[in-house]
C-alpha cells in the first residue's frame, strides 16, 4: 500500500540520519529515505526519469549500521516538507499523504541532494513534476484508489463526536502529516496524553483546536 511506501521512506531517513551519528533528519535524509523505498535493483524509475540509486549511495555520508540509541528529530525544514506534501495531497483530492506527494513537495527545494539530481539529470522544477505524473498514473493508481478508501473509512467516519486521537487521526484532522505531528507532541507544541501502562499516544480535540488561529490577510 502506499501509506506503506511512506513509512518505509521514513525508516529509510530515519536511519540515514543515524547512520550519519545526527540528532537531525534533513531534507537530504528524507529524499534519500523517499527515493530508497521506491529504488528497484539500485533503479528509480520515475515516469521516463532514471536516477542510479546505487550512486546516491556511494556518494551518502551513510554507515552501513545505524546507530539505535540515537534519538532524532525533525529539521524545521524536513518538517515544512512533510507540511507541503500534505497540501500537495489535498490538492490531489487525496486523505492521505502519498509517497508521490513527497516527491512533488521536492520539486522546487534546494536541498543538496535535491540539487544535484538536477544538476545529473537536467531536471527541472516542471519535469520533476511532469514525470510525477507518470509515475502516479502507471505503477500507484490501484495502490492509491485502494489506500484512499481505507483511509476514509477508518479514520473520517465519527470524527464529529471524537474527542480523543491518536496520532494518525490528528493528522488527518489538521489535514498534515503523522510525522508533523509527532514533531508537534515531541516539542511540547501539542500536549498528548499517554494510555496507563501502554506506549500508545492520545490527543484530545480541544488541543488540536488551539493550534489553529484566525487567518489575517495582512500579515501574509
Amino acid at each position: 500500500m502506499a501509506e506503506n511506501l511512506v513509512s518505509q521512506a521514513v525508516k529509510y531517513a530515519l536511519k540515514h540520519a543515524k547512520g550519519r551519528e545526527s540528532q537531525t533528519v534533513t531534507r537530504d535524509d528524507l529524499l534519500f529515505g523517499i527515493l530508497q523505498a521506491i529504488a528497484r535493483f539500485e533503479i528509480v524509475k520515475i515516469g521516463p526519469l532514471l536516477i542510479d540509486f546505487e550512486e546516491i549511495k556511494e556518494n551518502s555520508e551513510n554507515h552501513v549500521n545505524s546507530i539505535d540509541n540515537i534519538k532524532v528529530t525533525y529539521s524545521s525544514k524536513t518538517s515544512a516538507v512533510f507540511d507541503k506534501a500534505a497540501s500537495v495531497a489535498r490538492q490531489d483530492n487525496s486523505s492521505t499523504v502519498e509517497i508521490v506527494h513527497l516527491l512533488a513537495s521536492f520539486s522546487n527545494e534546494d536541498n543538496e541532494l535535491m540539487v544535484n539530481l538536477k544538476k545529473k539529470y537536467n531536471i527541472s522544477s516542471m519535469t520533476w513534476r511532469s514525470a510525477l505524473l507518470q509515475f502516479e498514473s502507471t505503477a500507484f493508481e490501484e495502490i492509491r484508489s485502494s489506500s484512499r478508501n481505507m483511509h476514509r473509512k477508518k479514520y473520517i467516519d465519527g470524527f464529529e463526536q471524537k474527542q480523543l486521537f491518536s496520532p494518525d487521526e490528528a493528522a488527518v484532522f489538521l489535514g498534515l502529516h503523522t510525522q508533523t505531528i509527532r514533531g508537534y507532541i515531541r516539542t511540547g507544541k501539542l500536549p498528548a496524553l499517554r494510555l496507563a501502562g501502554e506506549r500508545a499516544l492520545r490527543i484530545q480535540r480541544k488541543d488540536l483546536i488551539t493550534l489553529l488561529e484566525p487567518y489575517n490577510p495582512e500579515n501574509t
